[in-house]
């Protein structure tokens, strides 16, 4: 009985049940202008089999209400076929935020059809990062927002995403894997790196942690880290692949809220 119940929340109720995380990151040689700068987190959407339209509209719902001034997409929007994206993309293009809306892709955008994500997100007037960057003005302090393609499925290149960063403006990297970390904070230009791709595991036991991890997800799993000098939070996505299943890990919508050192 225990483990019918059991499985029943974990397929009929944490996978619907959002949570909204905080976290305050310091960074090093923040403007002032950029202290107390709030960005909403979103990531892995995994539109269809599993994950239905009305659970996204509620995540953008839970990121609206946080009223940030920046949000940012980590990528995985489609999962089964590309054509979900059609559906998807009018929703996400009503999340708000005088920022923008910025993203990057996933592995899972790349094998189903990348170009096809991108036009249809960008004609929605979400911006995609793909290995490249842009110098934000924000309210007199500048902010690097970069975002580097997905690592394990598309042609990720440092360099090219740092090459248009003329000052040193601090800068916050978009990776959908997290495990870039180890690469990102040696380069000692990145102050924040914000990813997905994890899942956080969907099913996380007492004491053990999660039962399987993706390629690229296995270090850094979810939530906050430091590595070196650099910040890293890992969201733990709002969809599920494979198995419809979370347990002790709940879609996430994160609000990152950034001081200085």
């Amino acid at each position: 009985m225990a483990g019918f119940a059991g499985l029943g929340y974990g397929s009929g109720v944490e996978p619907e049940t959002i949570s909204i995380e905080r976290q305050e990151i310091k960074i090093s040689r923040l403007p002032s202008a950029l202290e107390g700068l709030r960005i909403a987190v979103l990531s892995d959407f995994h539109l269809q089999p599993f994950t239905q339209l009305p659970h996204i509209q509620r995540a953008i719902a839970h990121s609206n209400s946080l009223r940030p001034d920046l949000v940012v997409l980590l990528g995985d929007y489609v999962d089964a076929t590309v054509d979900s994206i059609e559906e998807l993309a009018p929703a996400l293009s009503q999340l708000n935020a005088r920022l923008g809306i910025w993203g990057v892709l996933g592995n899972h955008d790349h094998w189903k059809g990348a170009g096809i994500v991108q036009e249809v997100l960008e004609k929605q007037g979400i911006g995609l990062l793909r290995n490249r960057g842009i110098s934000m003005n924000c309210g007199g302090g500048e902010l690097f927002l970069a975002g580097i393609d997905s690592v394990w499925a598309g042609p990720a290149n440092l360099d090219l995403v740092l090459a248009e960063r003329r000052t040193t403006a601090p800068v916050v990297l978009l990776a959908h894997e997290p495990d870039f970390g180890d690469v990102a904070a040696a380069d000692g230009r990145i102050a924040l790196q914000l990813s997905g791709h994890s899942h956080g595991g969907q099913v996380r036991l007492p004491f053990i942690g999660a039962l399987q991890l993706p390629c690229y997800g296995k270090r850094y799993d979810q939530g906050y880290y430091r590595i070196k000098n650099m910040a890293l939070y890992t969201n733990r996505g709002l969809g599920v692949v494979d198995v419809p299943i979370r347990i002790n890990c709940p879609p996430e919508v994160t609000e990152i809220t950034l001081r200085g050192a």
